[in-house]
């Protein structure tokens, strides 16, 4: 390969040939989209919520989502060896969607390749189990089969598991830009999107077609996606199978949020405090009355994310749930942080000065950052027994986790934004949760 000249990038269009392989390729993907209504209904459902748009685009060589669209280059499914794989690259990036693995990254940004080497291999391990079959060299550590995501990616960062294999999608997506200097490929791609002559010089196409607009929001909408998905096949009398479990860890629902959270809390208050003698007084009648001593004040801290996701009513009702639990055992300190990008609020409750709801003012609204809360713990002189972070999850978290307790109360919709720590989804209308 000729050395790269990157002083002299041009752009081109896509070329009358691109545009006849683009509306083949669409058509093949559109007939296996309607076949994978019939052989795999579930999987089916789904792929009907995602736009095909074939591309030929240096920045899509593969594949791409953005969660409402899927991109992809015709050369490369041209490239594939049957139909049957041509399916597993549909179903792989829609279970990209369905397990939100772009939002889940929070926290892995400088780690990305290890991040997409493990996204990877959770979708082709749960591709596998259904029967759909895997190109070769593709991403998948067969010891480690059912492992989610994170547990892969701990595994790789630790160095437990060597990176091999090859995505079978492009997990980065940029808005495109005809200002950039050089292409996203240093070298001819082999999918036709990079040329590069004799003398170094580089020409990349860029496609009209391709203008991802991934955000946030949707990837909330996945769940309610596979929700009525899962609903229509059992009404239909489809069995899920293998999808069944990983169904139930995206959206079981087993206790009330704040069952789980008196769980997670009442052992904190026992440690605590100790159990007394019997009273004396009352030996002679056969009366054995032991009581409690309380050793030490519970420091407790919760941290309501103001960014915009969280509303008035949601953080009164929690707090207002944790005053409940905390009031039912005795003495405490709450402390109250209110953070969207920075410290916006910082208020000491305890028995002498209770939490009032109807005088709680919600403070800040602009972007999300978790760090200055943690930050601000670790000026103290003492650990709290717990931090309570009512979030919707979608900011960027310590990648370490801290010495204290972590409960993440994510709101509907939303995705616990750390590896680490307890997770309680809080739904305040349906009042029912599951826990991580």
């Amino acid at each position: 390969m000729s050395e790269i000249n990157e002083n002299k990038v041009s752009f081109s269009k896509p070329t009358s040939e691109d545009e006849v392989a683009k509306s083949e390729a669409l058509e093949a993907w559109t007939n296996d989209r309607s076949d994978m209504l019939i052989n795999s209904p579930f999987i089916g459902a789904l792929s009907m919520y995602l736009e095909l748009i074939p591309v030929v685009d240096h920045r899509c060589m593969t594949a791409s989502t953005d969660g409402r669209r899927i991109f992809f280059n015709p050369y490369f499914l041209q490239s594939l060896e049957s139909e049957e794989e041509r399916m597993t690259i549909l179903a792989h990036e829609i279970w990209h969607c369905g397990m939100s693995h772009f939002s889940r990254q929070h926290g892995r940004i400088e780690d990305h390749e290890m991040w997409n080497h493990a996204i990877d291999h959770e979708v082709n391990s749960l591709l596998k189990s259904d029967g759909f079959k895997i190109p070769k060299n593709a991403i998948l550590y067969e010891a480690h089969e059912g492992k989610s995501a994170e547990q892969v990616f701990e595994l790789i960062k630790n160095g437990e598991i060597e990176m091999r294999g090859q995505c079978l999608d492009d997990h980065s997506l940029t808005n495109p830009s005809m200002g950039d200097d050089k292409p996203g490929n240093d070298g001819t791609d082999g999918w036709s999107t990079i040329d590069v002559d004799g003398e170094g010089n580089i020409t990349a196409k860029y496609d009209s077609d391709f203008q991802p607009r991934r955000s946030d929001d949707v990837w909330k909408e996945w769940k309610a996606k596979m929700m009525a998905a899962a609903q229509q096949c059992q009404e239909r009398g489809h069995d899920l199978g293998n999808y069944k479990g990983k169904l139930d860890e995206i959206f079981a629902s087993k206790l009330p949020w704040q069952e789980i959270l008196r769980q997670f809390l009442t052992p904190m208050f026992d440690s605590t405090r100790k159990w007394l003698p019997p009273n004396r007084r009352h030996v002679h009648k056969k009366m054995y009355l032991p009581s409690l001593r309380k050793e030490k004040q519970l420091r407790i801290v919760i941290a309501i994310d103001t960014s915009g996701s969280t509303t008035g009513d949601i953080v009164k009702t929690f707090v207002s749930e944790v005053f409940s639990i905390v009031n039912s055992f005795g003495g405490y300190e709450l402390r109250l942080v209110q953070c969207d990008y920075s410290i916006q609020g910082d208020v000491i409750y305890d028995e002498a000065n209770p939490f009032d709801p109807e005088k709680f003012e919600l403070l800040g609204g602009g972007g999300t950052n978790f760090h200055p809360v943690f930050n601000l713990i670790a000026d103290d002189d003492e650990d709290p027994e717990v931090l309570l972070f009512l979030t919707d999850g979608y900011g960027d978290a310590p990648k370490n986790e801290p010495s204290y307790p972590v409960i993440w109360g994510i709101n509907e919709g939303g995705i616990k934004p750390a590896s680490w720590g307890k997770e309680i989804e809080i739904d305040i209308g349906k009042n029912r949760s599951k826990q991580n």
